[in-house]
């Protein structure tokens, strides 16, 4: 049995710094997909005629999408998101159980930029990226970012 590594969720409402909004041509069918993949509903928002109009979800803290109905375009929005300390290959088998018709994971890859993504691509084509940083080459990956050009420091 592994350890449970799914992140602590706070449901507290607060400013939020960023979030994402992504159409979706059903709310249940989207809203259950986003569960499998680590996501709570805070909260459903009705329309004028009473009917959902807006479900805010959240991964973590300062990870909130909003799904609203309406006609998706397949591709057109890629969000990523830190994965929290959460274990990819675990969760990747996890959606990919859950997973409805037409949706797609991909991973966990490395990529050549020191990480290890998740990617997963929703029903509707809408895309989300889990990220996480490859520990064991952090002092690699430190090395290789004071080799690119611009106004940044690297930590450590």
């Amino acid at each position: 049995m592994s350890e449970n590594t799914t992140p602590e969720i706070d449901r507290t409402i607060y400013p939020m710094p960023m979030f994402a909004t992504l159409q979706v041509a059903d709310l249940a069918t989207a809203e259950a997909f986003y569960h499998a993949v680590g996501f709570v509903s805070l909260a459903t928002i009705p329309g004028p005629d009473g009917t959902p109009a807006v479900v805010h979800l959240r991964r973590s803290r300062y990870q909130d999408l909003l799904i609203v109905p309406g006609e998706p375009e397949r591709g057109g929005t890629t969000v990523s998101f830190n994965a929290a300390g959460q274990d990819l290959a675990e969760l990747a088998e996890e959606i990919r159980a859950a997973a409805p018709e037409g949706a797609r994971v991909e991973g966990p890859e490395d990529t050549a930029w020191f990480t290890t993504d998740l990617t997963v691509d929703d029903p509707d084509g809408n895309r989300l990226i889990l990220t996480a940083p490859r520990e064991a080459e952090m002092e690699r990956a430190k090395e290789w970012a004071r080799t690119f050009e611009g106004d940044y420091v690297v930590e450590g």
